[in-house]
């Protein structure tokens, strides 16, 4: 028992010594060392890094050291300035006054990433790129960080502000493959108080995230958007040839006119709708492209919502004018709404001119609204999509090609209660010039004898029909 503790002892002494002698290596040639520290940091990071600042011993877990105003350059080009570097050094080299870096924290950085033309980033290297390099270290952070990234070829500008990150157990399998995540592992946390995407603001967004052989698990991530929240995963595995992807992800209470407000600028009054809407997705893709990932898109998607306001929108007028408007078409609501999920892409394009010309300052309520979604290959089919107004319904039925963005065998149609069509239209064609053929079921049946839409329940109650929708939307009571 005795000669165990003295072994004990001596081995703190060690241990004591060590650190004594690295620090007082430290603080007797800081800065002779800095040339070494910057080469040491330069190849944990895969940058030219240059301290501008001191270099003062840090109180960090073990030995560490301060390194303030650090520029990272690659080949020139500014990558990053940041504010504070705490470096974490090994012990035992450096009693050799040999500098290695087990643990890198950054304090303050501002990161400026440009994809130029040629479709490089300003932070590739010919060598082993900087992602290998960085996890030459075991845990990595960043704090209260900004990122600014430019891409010059498509005009595209993210930017991140006040960002947190920690990556850890990093692990890299030091090959050179063309998958960097086959070669990597890592659990990491992160989250920004804004991640601006163009015109699309995030907020408060929050993540965890665990890679390894391949595989990539992004859960939970969590934000705040349009006025709601989001919450959901995203999972990828690239342990095959082409990369496949999951995204699980249900959007709260989301203020649709700021959806409307992003997806079509300047082409309707503001907050001509308000209301409230949930959005949901279940949706897997594969491929190395936007453009595979779209072929092979699957799943689903959903909208719903209730009691929304149109301040500029009558549709219930709409309808009983329906026969005598020029302007307007029952696919002007299908564009509007009934779309749910895919709206944005409907109408990025679409003028909603004659909407607003035929509704003449109206008003109205949309009680229900719901569109629900498959997807399969590209091609979206719609399963359940209608709305219900004060006194009438609209349901849609067809197909949405979403490679190249056309309509596939779509029909919008005003209902009875018994969910037959009355008025309908045909729609083919391209997402943003769609040819539109109008049928008027009344019509066929009765000539003109009726005024449209009044007591069509008591007309053709007796008549035989196919029914159109069958769906969750109730006709609304009168």
């Amino acid at each position: 028992m005795a000669n165990r503790k003295k072994k004990i002892l001596f081995m703190a002494g060690v241990i004591v010594l060590v650190i004594f002698t690295g620090m007082l290596a430290l603080w007797l040639n800081i800065q002779s060392l800095t040339p070494r520290i910057e080469t040491a940091v330069s190849t944990a990071l895969g940058m030219d890094v240059r301290i501008e600042g001191k270099v003062a011993i840090a109180p960090l877990p073990g030995l560490g050291l301060s390194l303030n105003d650090v520029n990272v350059r690659n080949k020139g080009a500014a990558i990053a300035r940041i504010e504070k570097i705490r470096v974490g050094l090994k012990l035992t080299p450096l009693a050799r006054f040999d500098v290695q870096v087990f643990r890198i924290g950054l304090i303050k950085p501002v990161f400026s990433i440009v994809r130029a033309n040629s479709g490089r980033f300003n932070f590739e290297t010919p060598e082993r790129s900087s992602w290998a390099k960085l996890f030459a270290v075991e845990k990595f952070s960043i704090a209260r960080g900004k990122v600014v990234y430019v891409d010059e070829r498509s005009k595209r500008k993210i930017e991140v502000d006040d960002f947190d990150l920690t990556l850890s157990n990093l692990i890299s399998r030091g090959t050179r493959s063309v998958a960097p995540l086959k070669e990597i592992s890592f659990t990491a946390t992160a989250g920004c108080k804004m991640l601006k995407i163009d015109d699309l603001a995030l907020k408060n967004l929050v993540m965890k995230a665990a890679a390894e052989k391949g595989k990539l698990d992004i859960d939970p991530l969590r934000l705040d958007i349009f006025g709601g929240t989001g919450s959901g995963s995203i999972q990828m595995d690239a342990t095959g040839s082409h990369p496949h992807f999951r995204l699980l992800y249900a959007l709260n209470q989301i203020r649709i006119e700021n959806l409307l407000d992003l997806f079509s600028p300047g082409k309707a009054p503001r907050k001509s709708i308000e209301g409230v809407i949930d959005m949901s997705a279940d949706l897997t893709a594969m491929g190395k492209s936007a453009n595979e990932m779209k072929r092979s898109l699957a799943g689903k998607l959903a909208l719903n919502g209730e009691h929304l306001v149109l301040n500029d929108i009558d549709i219930d007028a709409f309808i009983v004018q329906y026969e005598r408007s020029q302007n307007f078409n029952l696919m002007d609501l299908g564009a509007f709404f009934l779309a749910g999920p895919f709206g944005p892409l409907l109408t990025k394009s679409y003028d909603f001119a004659g909407v607003y010309d035929a509704a003449q300052g109206g008003k109205g309520v949309v009680r229900k609204l719901v569109s629900v979604w498959k997807v399969e290959k590209g091609i979206a089919e719609a399963l359940d999509v209608a709305l219900a107004s004060e006194s009438q319904r609209i349901a849609m039925q067809g197909d949405l090609d979403l490679i190249d963005e056309q309509f596939v065998d779509v029909v919008v149609a005003a209902l009875d209660k018994r969910g037959c069509a009355v008025y309908s239209e045909n729609v083919h064609g391209p997402f943003a010039t769609p040819r539109i053929e109008r049928e008027n079921i009344i019509k066929s049946m009765a000539g003109p004898v009726l005024n449209p839409m009044q007591d069509v329940w008591q007309f053709i109650q007796g008549q035989e029909c196919t029914v159109f929708y069958s769906g969750s939307v109730a006709h609304p009571e009168r």
